[in-house]
């Protein structure tokens, strides 16, 4: 789900790059072991390495995504420790990349859908706008302008509440020029193995963070055309300030204890040693948009208005959200209070790494003072992982950096007609027809369509022009959660896909999926940069997946279906559509959980 309500976004190109080279130094320069081999690279290097020596590797690009998985470099734990197979094939791609920039488009390797039919899937007849509704709505607090618009023939949704529908018209889309993450040259101390044993404070109470701020240098990007100066940004990074509780052990003491028998005197020894107090549990931290923040329809107890919260990611056992991100937590047997979910709904990869503030689809403000990925790299840093105990960073983002939401409610609209046609414009007829014409209206066609106007048909959905975005931020963030706590366990979950969707044209549908593998196979090619960047900087590179696109032909079983329903607070025309659904949302955290390895003890390893 999209919505740009006007705020300050700090410059990717300034913020990003910036930070994580400053947090990859402070971080790998900890150890003072100097690596074998000293290497310079940037995720743009690496980006065009990988799409250049994908030309010529078995199998292509979508093979060289399995590098760390099955391919030449599964299990090695850094570029140093690597067996030979894999330091070549690195070297190879880093040798390709030497010197480019990070490539605008991306290719695309996502599989063909599956094209058997699914069965039409009925709408809920009370999924719709009625009198009746309507008198509900204001009944129930509605606002009079709301009320008021509804109530003409036909109705009119007001521009304030039409916050789902994608940009307003004040912001336009973002900058589809990616940017490259810089790492600093490596010195004898910067690219190291990683600190086998990771120091911490013993203690177990969580406080939010408070703030110091830190200035940001002044930084300059070029583009192949154009050369922007990015000014001196300041930004307050979070720091926790807690009192970590001395740890004091009590020595052996002697009790000398006589017991009187009629002809013996037994002098006995008591030892008793106080206990140290526990480590703090590990962490769960999320970022992200909409899949991972608990956006959720909700039907009422007594009438039939629904309501939307946008971000509800569970605070406590009374109160546990609807984010599946909060299901992991319990899967994982992370405590409450160190459970930390930053991701708002609406967002996008840019949003997560330097939006500040951040309004909601629903009107709710939040990031006041740094983004989200500054939130989340502040707690990794304050608590990181010990041994057999790792932390989990989760992130859902991507789509909301495409026109994907403006795309699909004008096939929304063609498809359920009244009201919706009165709020967006549908998509034209002939798209709809069958289902080439519905890939050439989302994709494009050069060579044009039998049902559409004569010429080339331009794509509806920008994907394709905002790939090599999507790709820079996925990496830059991974970089950044991983840095923040080398320990830890970074994984990206990828958009699902859905089938039986009432409010989709069927032709449509094999059109939703491919778009959604497409998104998924950047940001695929996004994980796999940054693992490559990790690695050459000394670290675990497994420790940073992409993982579950999972696959639902059941839709309905799975993802919420309701459009009809307004948010908290603001009333906006808000769906629960294409959100998980309870059952979803316990699917997406089961399988990431899967994909986390345990420790001997139990924890996550």
């Amino acid at each position: 789900m999209r919505h740009r309500s006007k705020r300050f976004a700090f410059s990717a190109a300034g913020v990003v790059v910036t930070l994580v080279a400053a947090l990859l130094t402070t971080q790998l320069a900890s150890n003072n072991t100097a690596a074998a081999t000293a290497r310079s690279v940037s995720t743009g290097e690496i980006a065009a390495g990988v799409l250049s020596v994908s030309q010529s590797y078995p199998g292509g690009l979508p093979a060289l995504l399995g590098l760390f998985a099955t391919g030449e470099c599964a299990g090695a734990e850094s570029y140093d420790s690597a067996p030979p197979a894999c330091r070549s094939i690195l070297d190879r791609i880093s040798q390709a990349g030497a010197g480019q920039q990070f490539p605008e488009r991306i290719p695309d390797v996502a599989d063909e859908p599956d094209d058997t039919p699914a069965p039409e899937e009925p709408r809920d007849p009370t999924d719709t706008l009625t009198p009746e509704l309507i008198d509900a709505m204001e009944a129930a607090g509605a606002p009079a302008d709301l009320i008021e618009g509804l109530r003409q023939d036909p109705p009119v949704l007001p521009e304030q509440y039409r916050t789902w529908f994608g940009f307003p018209d004040d912001q336009p889309p973002p900058d589809p020029t990616p940017t490259s993450t810089v790492l600093p040259p490596p010195t004898s101390t910067t690219r190291t193995s990683l600190p086998t044993t990771i120091t911490t404070d013993t203690s177990t109470t969580i406080t939010e963070p408070t703030t110091t701020t830190t200035t940001l240098p002044s930084t300059t990007t070029t583009v192949p055309t154009t050369t922007t100066t990015v000014p001196s940004t300041t930004t307050t990074v979070p720091t926790t300030t807690t009192t970590v509780p001395t740890t004091t052990t009590t020595g052996p003491t002697t009790t000398t204890t006589t017991v009187t028998l009629p002809t013996t005197t037994t002098t006995s020894t008591t030892t008793t040693t106080a206990a140290p107090p526990p480590p703090p549990d590990p962490l769960l931290v999320a970022v992200g948009d909409s899949v991972t923040s608990g956006h959720e329809a909700r039907p009422p107890a007594i009438g039939p208005v629904w309501r939307t919260t946008c971000d509800d990611p569970g605070f406590n056992a009374a109160n546990p959200g609807s984010s599946w991100a909060g299901v992991l937590r319990g899967l994982i047997g992370v405590a409450w209070p160190r459970y930390f979910n930053f991701a708002h709904s609406g967002s996008s990869t840019t949003d997560v790494l330097t939006t500040v503030p951040y309004t909601n689809p629903c009107g709710v403000v939040s990031q006041p003072v740094v983004p989200q990925i500054g939130d989340a790299t502040a707690v990794l840093r304050r608590w990181p992982s010990r041994p057999g105990w790792a932390n989990v960073a989760v992130a859902t983002a991507g789509i909301n950096d495409t026109n994907w939401v403006p795309t699909a409610t004008q096939l929304v609209s063609r498809q359920l007609g009244f009201p919706v046609t009165q709020w967006v414009a549908p998509a034209p007829r002939w798209a709809v027809a069958n289902r080439v014409a519905c890939n050439d209206w989302v994709f494009g066609n050069p060579a044009g369509n039998p049902g559409a106007p004569p010429g080339a048909v331009p794509p509806a959905w920008n994907g394709v022009a905002v790939s090599g975005v999507i790709t820079a931020n996925v990496a830059n963030i991974a970089l950044q959660l991983i840095t923040a706590d080398p320990g830890a366990q970074v994984r990206q979950l990828l958009y699902y896909i859905w089938a039986r969707d009432a409010n989709l044209p069927a032709n449509c549908v094999q059109a939703a999926q491919r778009a959604t593998g497409m998104l998924n196979g950047w940001i695929q090619i996004g994980i796999l940069i940054a693992q490559i960047v990790w690695a050459f900087f000394g670290g675990n590179a497994n420790r940073i997946q992409a993982v579950c696109a999972l696959g639902w032909f059941n839709g309905p079983g799975f993802v919420q279906m309701r459009l009809m329903s307004w948010g908290i607070p603001n009333w906006a025309f808000l769906p629960g559509w294409p959100h998980p659904n309870a059952a979803g949302r316990g699917a997406l955290a089961g399988c990431v959980n899967g994909t986390l390895p345990r420790a001997p003890g139990g924890g996550i390893a």
